[in-house]
């Protein structure tokens, strides 16, 4: 025998090479290995309607997972009901109680992204505040009924179309903020005159008209939310 003679190395199984076709099956289980890899994923560990069918498998261990699996549905709506909860919650943490708009929260919130966004645009928004001048009045005269009333009519007024309020809303108590998009700080302060003439003309269902006072900023890059309302609140005439 010639020792330096290499001797070729017969394959073992159908499969051929270095373990290819190690046992029975082997290339079967090839081929299910690169139809796994074709579709990106594998077979998931437990099936648990496969166990549901499977032979061999006792009775407790069937009865047991038809447990699990109807015990699924009713906590998935649970699920879907906090989700729906938590969404509505969150909503209504930024809407004024009494009137239909924003409260302080929101309008600070919205405010705010508009300010993030003011370096990807030309435009300056401005903001107005608005100042229920005569609401201590109403609310000593007639009633806090009355106020909510003047203060709700108020809401209607700064969000009619014809304002076009960016962002609109309450600050608390007689006080209210809305953001336009006008012509620099002199169209800001005409639109405010104009909202001053709208309020005079408007009537509680006591015949009440609504007094206001206002002030105009605009919003700057950088500025914050508290800032604004700030120098509104400086400009208030």
């Amino acid at each position: 025998m010639d020792v330096n003679h290499a001797i070729p190395v017969q394959p073992v199984g159908p499969g051929g090479g270095h373990g290819g076709g190690a046992g029975p099956g082997g290339g079967k289980k090839e081929e299910h290995h690169e139809e796994q890899a074709k579709n990106g994923h594998s077979e998931p560990a437990i099936n648990v309607s496969g166990l549901l069918s499977m032979e061999g498998l006792s009775p407790e261990a069937q009865h047991a997972i038809e447990r699990m699996a109807s015990e699924i549905e009713p906590l998935r709506r649970q699920l879907v009901h906090a989700q729906e909860e938590l969404a509505a919650a969150r909503e209504n943490a930024f809407r004024h109680p009494v009137v239909p708009a924003l409260n302080r929260r929101g309008v600070m919130a919205e405010m705010e992204k508009l300010i993030h966004r003011l370096g990807h645009i030309e435009a300056r928004p401005a903001l107005i505040l608005i100042h229920l001048a005569n609401g201590d009045d109403i609310r000593r005269a007639h009633g806090i009924a009355v106020l909510d009333q003047a203060l709700c009519l108020t809401c209607d007024v700064l969000g009619s179309d014809s304002h076009q309020a960016m962002v609109m809303g309450s600050l608390g108590g007689n006080d209210f903020a809305m953001v336009v998009l006008e012509d620099g700080l002199e169209g800001a302060r005409r639109k405010a005159g104009e909202i001053e003439a709208a309020l005079r003309a408007t009537h509680t269902t006591q015949g009440l008209f609504l007094e206001a006072r206002t002030g105009v900023a605009m919003l700057e890059p950088g500025m914050t939310g508290g800032a604004a309302i700030a120098a509104a609140d400086r400009n208030l005439r």
